[in-house]
């Protein structure tokens, strides 16, 4: 068993990150870092961590996007698993003992998804920034997610063309696409660390979603495993996308407005609650970035996806 840990300049997050690895409760496993050229030493700070450690840890400095390196995991490492994790994710002791129990005597399963929950003890706060996954999702989230890398190597696996953001949907999707069963294991338990980066951070990355558009052009059965309509990411992207033609629409025919009220309805502010009108308008611009971040995917890609 190899853990697979790609990062880039997270270095205090990594370390931690790392103190959790080397205390799983797993009798036989190594770790295997893959930083992208961090420039805050990240890669001397973790040697220098594993350094008398009882696990073995290798640090590989390489160049690329997360999902390059993800892939690359299956050349480096000749383990039969490969559990991949984030900087950002510390894993509970028993996570690699309850995934890899799932493997046995299923030689077809090339995934295993495990449970991902907000790290304990901190609070949520507003725009909080983290990742909760407690049933399958379809997604194949690669902060808690365990592959067999025989299954890895012989598939396209990771998108390394959109970056950060829907590259690991495509890695389940490819394996998938080539007969490999994937499992969700609620007791693989792993937590992600939780911060506050502010509101325009999430407009960012709400624009992020466009990377939907190239997994749905390379892998179109996506379209009815997860859409909504085959075309839209959930029910409130439609709303929104009908309230967005009807306002345009508005000045050709007044009666196009009604087409908003779906939206509105679903965001209109709650009875009593004072911040309820500044969380309508936060939410009705970050669904607003989501939209054109899914608008240019689609054009960019030429696979329409709203």
């Amino acid at each position: 068993m190899t853990v697979v840990v790609p990062v880039k300049d997270r270095r205090e997050r990594m370390l931690r990150c790392l103190d959790a690895l080397l205390a799983l409760e797993y009798p036989n496993y190594d770790v295997l870092v893959l930083d992208n050229c961090s420039g805050d030493e990240t890669a001397e700070a973790c040697r220098e961590r594993a350094a008398g450690a009882s696990v073995p840890v290798r640090v590989e400095v390489l160049e690329g996007t997360v999902g390059h390196l993800r892939n690359r995991a299956a050349d480096l490492s000749d383990s039969e698993l490969l559990a991949f994790t984030d900087s950002d994710c510390m894993p509970a002791p028993g996570w690699l003992a309850a995934a890899t129990w799932a493997f046995r005597d299923r030689p077809r399963l090339g995934m295993v998804q495990g449970k991902t929950l907000p790290e304990p003890g901190v609070e949520l706060q507003g725009w909080h920034a983290t990742i909760e996954v407690t049933e399958w999702s379809g997604l194949y989230e690669s902060c808690n997610l365990i592959v067999r890398r025989e299954a890895l190597a012989g598939a396209d696996g990771f998108d390394e063309q959109v970056g950060h953001f829907w590259e690991d949907t495509a890695a389940g999707m490819s394996l998938a696409r080539d007969g490999w069963e994937a499992a969700f294991v609620p007791d693989a338990l792993v937590h992600h660390d939780v911060t506050h980066p502010g509101f325009a951070w999430q407009l960012k990355r709400g624009q992020r979603y466009g990377n939907a558009a190239a997994v749905a052009k390379k892998y179109p059965e996506i379209r009815r495993e997860l859409f909504w309509r085959r075309v839209f990411l959930r029910p409130r992207n439609a709303k929104l996308v009908a309230a967005v033609a009807g306002v345009a629409l508005a000045p050709l025919d007044r009666r196009a407005l009604l087409l908003t009220l779906p939206y509105a309805w679903y965001r209109a502010p709650k009875p009593g609650e004072p911040w309820s009108m500044k969380g309508a308008v936060q939410g009705t611009l970050f669904d607003l970035s989501i939209f054109v971040g899914l608008v240019r995917g689609s054009v960019r890609h030429r696979a329409l996806v709203l």
